[in-house]
């Protein structure tokens, strides 16, 4: 697929009557912050859309205005045209079935990870984007669409999200983007900044204790990793969200190349979430893609069938030191 230009995906969005709008499964700030927003574009300028997230909206990104637009369920009719919102790859948004039924339905891609198989007719694959939040709001701005306050407070969380509050990135662009969202409506990014991360539950807080003191460091293949098991989560009455930012404590580890947390979702099914830092040049991306997983450069995940020991050689199979 050849990257359009921003007028050229006008005007296809301009053709189409119904548009069926969808993001990956297990979707993080910028895939529902990026959702919120185009689907309220589609909205203003008079398009039937249908805003899909398999998986739901995770219950911390629900705060985000326009979130309850969502569906989770797969949509009973046609439509003219599919946009796929920061994916990797197309089985990511669960729509084999619909595909299945309507396979002559084109999709534009707007997404920032790597080339893989997004089976895109036409849209921009751009990895040196932070975001594909950040991406669309270059493409408003291109398009000279003039957004509003919910839809630049949802560009924010998928900005802020997906770059750490910049911790993921050098690049000035995506700083420049909140900035100016900042001064015309007033966003600030503090309480976007609690609203993500400031909810743990004591539960959680408690587990996730125990969690870094399993943490250990391989020094084979350089990296530190940590653990948890699904029946921990169920006897807390916790799930994979309430934790899953301890991947951002053991990135702070001196040692390592790179951080990996290990999670069982189920019998036999493994989350991996990987991080590393700009000062250790190590791209969590290239190894997440070996696993059949993806993402940026020093904020990467994947998903595995096995066991927490099968998924944990596999990574240092891949992370071997040569």
């Amino acid at each position: 697929m050849k990257n359009s230009s921003f007028k050229e995906i006008e005007k296809i969005i301009s053709k189409a009557k119904r548009i069926l709008v969808a993001t990956h499964q297990g979707p993080d700030g910028d895939a529902i912050g990026s959702l919120v927003a185009f689907g309220l574009y589609l909205k203003n300028i008079g398009k039937n859309c249908y805003l899909l997230s398999v998986s739901g909206v995770p219950k911390y990104l629900k705060f985000i205005p326009g979130a309850k637009l969502i569906k989770s369920k797969h949509p009973k009719n046609k439509y003219d045209l599919v946009i796929g919102l920061d994916y990797g790859q197309k089985n990511r948004l669960g729509l084999d079935s619909y595909f299945e039924k309507y396979p002559e339905t084109p999709t534009l891609v707007f997404d920032h990870h790597p080339i893989s198989n997004q089976d895109g007719n036409f849209g921009i694959i751009d990895l040196q984007y932070s975001s594909v939040a950040e991406l669309l709001y270059d493409y408003f701005t291109a398009v000279k669409f003039n957004i509003d306050k919910k839809i630049a407070y949802a560009l924010s969380v998928g900005i802020l999200s997906d770059t750490g509050f910049f911790k993921y990135t050098g690049n000035p662009k995506p700083l420049e983007a909140i900035v100016s969202m900042m001064k015309k409506f007033k966003i600030k990014p503090v309480e976007i900044d609690n609203a993500l991360n400031g909810h743990v539950k004591l539960s959680a807080f408690k587990l996730a204790g125990k969690i870094q003191s399993r943490a250990e460091y391989r020094p084979k293949e350089d990296f530190v990793f940590s653990w948890v098991k699904r029946g921990e989560l169920i006897k807390h009455h916790l799930n994979i969200d309430d934790v899953g930012s301890i991947i951002e404590i053991l990135n702070k580890l001196e040692d390592g190349r790179f951080a990996l947390f290990l999670i069982e979702e189920d019998t036999g099914k493994i989350r991996g979430r990987l991080r590393s830092r700009p000062d250790k040049k190590f791209n969590v991306a290239k190894l997440a893609e070996k696993i059949n997983g993806g993402g940026h450069k020093y904020a990467a995940g994947f998903r595995h069938k096995g066991t927490i020991d099968s998924t944990l050689k596999l990574v240092a199979k891949y992370s071997r030191k040569k």
